[in-house]
């Protein structure tokens, strides 16, 4: 499993897999305005390996890519309702638990994943270290606590440069 957050270029994450010969199926989120979505669908059908929508069903069609030993891609900071209580930058929130949750369950590695820009309209992107979760003591990766680290990481991308992030909620 590999995440992002809506830093430089997310977009290059597939973009980049599918260059390279990593079929990725990513989680996305469909615009509201539905002019900007079918040119951003249409684009992403272009250039990028498999897409699920993010809506019901979403969470199984990943497991089910998991299953046969495929990769999946999301970005992880998105605002969600009905989440696990976890805290983003000192506050509380409500975090999405889908990744940490696929993650105990297929006992999946997961990467974090973040695009930078640099001058002249370049990109670079960057793969971190597979992120050791933090398990319980029967060995099943713990949701919450994972859930939480996944939100540290992006803090921590989003203090190292600020202006990379862009978020509107």
């Amino acid at each position: 499993i590999l995440f992002t957050a809506h830093l430089g270029s997310f977009e290059l994450l597939p973009i980049a897999a599918a260059t390279h010969g990593m079929r990725l199926t990513s989680l996305f989120r469909r615009p509201n305005n539905p002019y900007i979505a079918d040119f951003v669908q249409s684009t992403r059908n272009l250039q990028t390996g498999e897409m699920v929508q993010s809506d019901m069903g979403a969470a199984f069609a990943l497991a089910g890519v998991l299953e046969r030993g495929g990769n999946v891609g999301m970005l992880v900071d998105q605002k969600f309702s009905g989440g696990l209580r976890t805290t983003f930058f000192g506050r509380e929130c409500e975090t999405n638990h889908v990744l940490a949750t696929l993650a105990r369950n297929y006992d999946a590695d997961v990467y974090p994943v973040r695009c930078v820009r640099l001058p002249n309209n370049r990109y670079r992107l960057i793969v971190e270290d597979r992120l050791e979760l933090v398990r319980k003591a029967n060995g099943d990766i713990d949701v919450r606590a994972a859930t939480q680290q996944i939100n540290d990481v992006v803090e921590r991308w989003v203090r190292e440069n600020p202006g990379q992030w862009m978020w509107f909620h």
